[in-house]
């Protein structure tokens, strides 16, 4: 008795399935026709936006996180390659790409916020592809031809993309390599990738002290996840700053004090969110 139940439950899905099917497989074979006739060079990359559609209307109508994770992936490609490939983008073939790869980043963009809002469920490891994918949009846009700027984008923004992954999922353990990798990146870049003369005890210096800032970060955020105080960062921190301070020293003596100044006020500030963040716990209380 159950199992008649049961496939009588199932038999209107698969029929709207099927009925959903048919009627793309049509769209899809006048669109093809259609383009054959008129020659419009883009009417046919239509096809994986219509497809895109699809799917997220399955995926609302079942509350499905993985059609709706596929539909608006295939939507946000689908509209990448009608505006990179297009005859209305008369661009060079770099900013085609960088259009493709926004568009891929949004469609990432709209599977989270479409498994939220209508699957009920936020998936917050969707930020870390979008913040990838926006991030190499990002460096395709500014610069094509630099390396040193993807060397400061995708870092920062994979390190970004997990530290709210961590704080929505509640996950410290995605809060610590988030803001290791926010100072990595910048750290490295301001370093190593500026023009000038080189000097390799002030560039190792300025690395290690920016990358000194991102262990501070994880003792400011873990106030989001706890009321205890998270001590433990401060000391890997600490020693990649006094290391820093020293090795700046050494390189650049005349500018050394003016270098510390300007970083361990970034430190003070740091160490004054956190303050500010404890003092609202405590009125909370």
């Amino acid at each position: 008795m159950n199992n008649l139940i049961e496939h009588d439950t199932a038999r209107p899905s698969r029929s709207n399935f099927y009925t959903l099917a048919g009627v793309f497989l049509i769209l899809v074979g006048m669109i093809i026709l259609a383009d054959q006739r008129l020659h419009t060079g883009w009417l046919i990359y239509t096809i994986p936006l219509l497809a895109g559609l699809a799917l997220i209307w399955r995926g609302i109508r079942l509350a499905s996180a993985g059609l709706l994770i596929s539909g608006g992936l295939t939507a946000g490609s689908g509209a990448g390659l009608l505006a990179a490939l297009g005859p209305a983008w008369q661009t060079s073939l770099h900013h085609r790409i960088t259009l493709l790869v926004a568009f891929i980043a949004l469609g990432w963009v709209l599977s989270f916020w479409l498994t939220g809002w209508f699957g009920r469920r936020w998936l917050a490891w969707i930020l870390i592809p979008a913040g990838i994918s926006g991030a190499t949009a990002a460096w395709f846009w500014l610069n094509p031809i630099r390396p040193a700027e993807y060397i400061l984008i995708i870092p920062a923004a994979v390190g970004l993309s997990l530290l709210l992954c961590g704080i929505l999922q509640r996950l410290f353990g995605l809060i610590v390599p988030g803001c290791i990798l926010i100072t990595s990146g910048p750290g490295v870049y301001y370093a190593w990738g500026q023009v000038g003369q080189p000097n390799g005890l002030v560039q190792t210096a300025t690395m290690l002290v920016v990358m000194a800032l991102g262990w501070g970060l994880i003792t400011v955020f873990s106030r989001v996840l706890t009321s205890s105080f998270v001590w433990w960062p401060l000391i890997p921190g600490g020693l990649l700053a006094m290391v820093g301070w020293g090795l700046y020293i050494g390189g650049d003596p005349n500018n050394a004090l003016k270098f510390i100044g300007n970083t361990g006020s970034i430190g003070l500030i740091v160490f004054g969110i956190y303050l500010l963040m404890w003092r609202n716990e405590i009125r909370r209380k």
